[in-house]
């Protein structure tokens, strides 16, 4: 039976959700405890309990999304489908929901220019970057053990594959004339087929 959360559990969980919703909306130096204690609703001093530093708050933040982006990567890696169609989910869970994925980024981004100055922050950054680049690698190596893809090294197709997605979102993001998520799709899913599928194998799925 899964474990019910405790109330004291459920009161820090709603603190985090409040402090995330905050640094979407203001950003992360812009968001102060009395904002999120109004945003919680709860006293200040409730929220000092849980987190006695700022900074213990908003490593909270980062571990809630690191949980969110391992289950979506756990759902796609496990799903009973050959190894091309769970890399398509990973390409979807990114580019199929422009309001999430912009969401994900602003806070993702916001962390990485703390990264660099602060260890506690970029050792959660690191997680996240390991996080999706083992899943990625592991569907790889899958695809090749079952001869659905072809003998790649799956560390370093893992690497280009992930810098190609969250490269194609950041030009979403800023870009002059941005590519759409529709597009970066499309790309993601080319680039995966071209030079990864055993030409067989894909000549099968066509049909």
């Amino acid at each position: 039976m899964p474990r019910t959360r405790s109330s004291e559990e459920t009161r820090r969980g709603e603190i985090v959700d409040a402090a995330l919703r905050l640094i979407l909306k203001n950003g992360f130096h812009n968001t102060t405890l009395d904002q999120v204690a109004v945003q919680a609703k709860v006293s200040k001093g409730l929220v000092s309990y849980y987190f006695p530093k700022k900074d213990e708050l908003f490593l909270a933040v980062l571990q809630l999304m690191i949980e969110r982006l391992r289950g979506d990567l756990e759902s796609a890696y496990r799903a009973d489908l050959p190894a091309r169609e769970r890399l398509r989910l990973n390409f979807r869970n990114l580019f199929d929901n422009g309001k999430r994925t912009r969401q994900y980024y602003t806070v993702v981004i916001d962390f990485l220019s703390q990264a660099l100055r602060e260890r506690a922050v970029q050792g959660y950054t690191e997680v996240i970057y390991d996080t999706t680049l083992t899943y990625v690698e592991w569907t790889i190596t899958d695809g090749i053990r079952s001869g659905e893809f072809r003998q790649v090294d799956a560390a370093s197709m893992a690497a280009v594959l992930v810098a190609m997605m969250e490269g194609l979102v950041l030009q979403w993001l800023f870009g002059r004339d941005p590519i759409s998520l529709e597009e970066a799709y499309a790309l993601c899913e080319r680039f995966a087929d071209d030079f990864l599928m055993d030409p067989a194998c894909l000549e099968a799925s066509a049909s």
